[in-house]
């Protein structure tokens, strides 16, 4: 299922990725308390655990002023996710979170609609990103799409979602081939990132663009659905079907 929530807003964080994961949270939380802590919580402690669900945000007239944007027009977030049960709640919390506040920014809702699906039918297909994915190694460095480790370290990710969306991973080996991507820096400030440096920041080498993907139907159907690669539940890999 895919939904799209339009927003207003006058200024919101360069480092907005927090700012809607939060809002998708509190949506969550306002539909349904168990839900929300099956998903944020183990054992009564938070969990880093990844989330069955990817986003996308999306501005219309904006300028960047220093540690924020100013924005004129409005604001777009696209949510996904395999597991409609989710989808519904937060569908309905957002219907319910007519304004939302983070750190002193502030979204007022103007509307939330369902968006129609396109889904693989082929075993290859041609996505364009609705965000940029974020894809690594092993030893935590961000890499390129063109990196001889790229495939090896997109089927170990993509693996980990499917075994989350649906109990099991990967039915046949993914192969992702660039047709025109480029990189795009994302600045993440969180107090997450406390212990990396002053700024508490993080600087992500992703990448947008257009690329092919081969491997079996089922396994392409959940990942347009729960999105592609690492931090998906912060704003990367949300994507959509071109052909296939």
């Amino acid at each position: 299922m895919r939904i799209a929530c339009i927003f207003k807003s006058t200024t919101i964080p360069v480092s907005y990725h927090y700012m809607f994961a939060g809002l998708i949270k509190k949506a969550i939380s306002l539909s349904s308390k168990e839900k929300f802590e099956e998903i944020y919580f183990h054992e009564d402690r938070k969990t880093k655990r990844s989330k069955n669900f990817v986003f996308s945000v999306f501005m219309k007239g904006y300028e960047l002023k220093e540690e924020h944007f100013e924005v004129s027009g409005k604001l777009k977030c696209i949510i996904s996710s395999s597991d409609s049960e989710l989808m519904l709640y937060i569908y309905n919390g957002l219907l319910e979170l007519q304004e939302f506040r983070y750190k002193g920014y502030e979204l007022v809702q103007d509307r939330v609609n369902f968006l129609e699906e396109k889904f693989p039918t082929s075993s290859e297909v041609v996505f364009k990103t609705l965000s940029p994915i974020a894809m690594k190694n092993k030893s935590g460095r961000f890499i390129a799409p063109d990196d001889s480790e790229y495939n090896q370290n997109l089927n170990y990710i993509a693996n980990e979602v499917l075994q989350s969306a649906r109990g099991d991973g990967l039915k046949e080996p993914l192969v992702l081939v660039p047709l025109e991507m480029k990189k795009q820096v994302v600045k993440l400030k969180h107090q997450e990132f406390a212990g990396l440096n002053a700024k508490q920041t993080l600087y992500v080498n992703a990448y947008r663009g257009v690329f092919r993907l081969k491997g079996n139907p089922e396994d392409l159907i959940l990942l347009v659905q729960n999105g592609i690669g690492f931090r998906r539940n912060q704003g990367f890999g949300n994507v959509q079907l071109l052909e296939g």
